[in-house]
């Protein structure tokens, strides 16, 4: 386990047996670097489920040996550094940094009560704290962290913040097999918390689909809630069909013969009854993408495909959908997730480079998705992934989860990877 430094952040990652075990583990490194007056004054926190129910021992410990009053951070089924990353164990990851000060605020802080859930807001701003630096300050940035198992809409919580901030949001939903805490200045679950930068803050952000289109996008033409029963006025199966057999033929060097029987009954998320002659072509996942409005397909989400009924043609989706909603077909696997994300990298490099005349990122937050930590099959993934941003982004101070939904630009994704890099 390294500790990775730069002029304004330091991070470490690592494992252990216990949380004190594993707390001495990243706190050993993080206060080895601490000098006199060394100006550190935030910190981000991320603790894998396995640690969950001790989150708010965790949180103390960090607070008081750092001396460090300001955290924000959450739960994850594995935590994220730099070039490594930790899955299925007890670990965490925390970045340390120094920003201007009152270039930040915590949120939602004391007006969040976990013991009074039901008549607490968290998806409200509130506390008159945060509502006067949100008047004296442009909060440019917003990075969120969200319970799933809040009453709340997730959805709801994110406009509701984007409207009352006018904020740019990143963040994650907590994904765990235990509690669901996140951590802002305190540890609480039931809701939201984060912190919101200035534009005083200069950052970066980037997103990852990991996921490539087959074809041209389609019209939902008949719908029952969750269930696509026609696609272009055509049964959404054959539909599926043709743009696969497309798909196999452009590029997997597959002729149209070869692909001509019917799919038959098939859950293409798990694969169970994908026919043999046709495992080997699509040994990714297969999703549906729908694309964002005002926006191509650079920018969709992702549902899962939870089930197909051969007899009346339908595909069922992980969502409520609608008549006259576009959508198109995406492939999901290792190689996609490794292409995807070196492209969004090297373009954020290029992007930066043109908008500063330099690429010096001082620190950063990476959320991925946690099945693409967790790949069916695709076992090297997970270290294709960290290895890719040490290797475009460099060797930075890096802190990180995955989580069960991204934010990006407030808006709730699946399976993809969200980066911010402050300068």
């Amino acid at each position: 386990m390294t500790v990775f430094t730069s002029t304004d952040f330091a991070s470490a990652c690592a494992s252990g047996t216990d949380w004190r075990d594993t707390s001495k583990n990243v706190l050993e490194k993080l206060d080895s670097i601490r000098t006199r007056g060394d100006e550190f004054n935030f910190g981000f926190l991320y603790i894998s489920d396995y640690l969950a129910n001790d989150a708010t021992s965790i949180y103390n410990l960090f607070r008081s040996v750092l001396k460090i009053d300001n955290w924000v951070g959450s739960v994850g089924m594995g935590v994220i550094g730099n070039n490594e990353s930790f899955l299925d164990k007890p670990a965490i990851s925390a970045m340390i940094g120094k920003f201007p000060e009152g270039s930040f605020r915590v949120f939602p802080q004391d007006e969040f009560d976990a013991n009074n859930i039901e008549n607490s807001k968290p998806h409200k701003i509130g506390q008159d704290a945060v509502q006067q630096w949100l008047i004296e300050n442009d909060p440019m940035l917003g990075i969120v962290h969200i319970d799933p198992m809040s009453n709340y809409d997730p959805h709801e919580i994110l406009l509701n913040l984007e409207n009352a901030t006018n904020s740019f949001l990143i963040g994650g939903v907590t994904s765990s097999r235990s509690s669901h805490f996140q951590i802002a200045n305190d540890v609480f679950d039931g809701g939201v918390g984060g912190v919101f930068f200035s534009d005083g803050v200069i950052v970066s952000t980037a997103l990852s689909q990991g996921s490539i289109p087959f074809d041209k996008s389609h019209v939902i033409t008949k719908v029952d809630d969750n269930v696509i029963l026609e696609l272009d006025d055509k049964r959404a199966i054959d539909i599926l069909q043709n743009d696969l057999q497309k798909f196999a033929s452009e590029n997997r060097g597959v002729a149209p013969n070869e692909f001509s029987e019917p799919f038959g009954s098939i859950e293409i998320e798990y694969g169970d009854k994908i026919p043999d002659k046709y495992k080997n072509l699509f040994k990714g996942q297969i999703h549906v993408a729908f694309p964002f409005s005002q926006s191509d397909q650079k920018d969709f989400i992702v549902r899962d495909i939870i089930g197909v009924n051969d007899d009346e043609g339908s595909l069922s989706i992980s969502d409520n959908i609608n008549n006259g909603q576009r959508m198109f077909f995406v492939e999901r696997d290792e190689k996609t997730i490794s292409s995807d994300l070196s492209k969004t990298l090297i373009a954020l490099r290029k992007r930066v480079v043109c908008e500063r005349g330099c690429f010096e990122p001082k620190g950063g937050v990476y959320i991925s998705c946690i099945a693409r930590g967790f790949p069916k099959g695709h076992v090297n993934a997970i270290n294709d992934e960290m290895e890719l941003i040490n290797n475009i982004i460099g060797n930075i101070p890096l802190v990180g989860f995955y989580a069960g939904g991204e934010v990006n630009n407030a808006r709730l994704y699946s399976y993809s990877g969200v980066l911010a890099l402050f300068f």
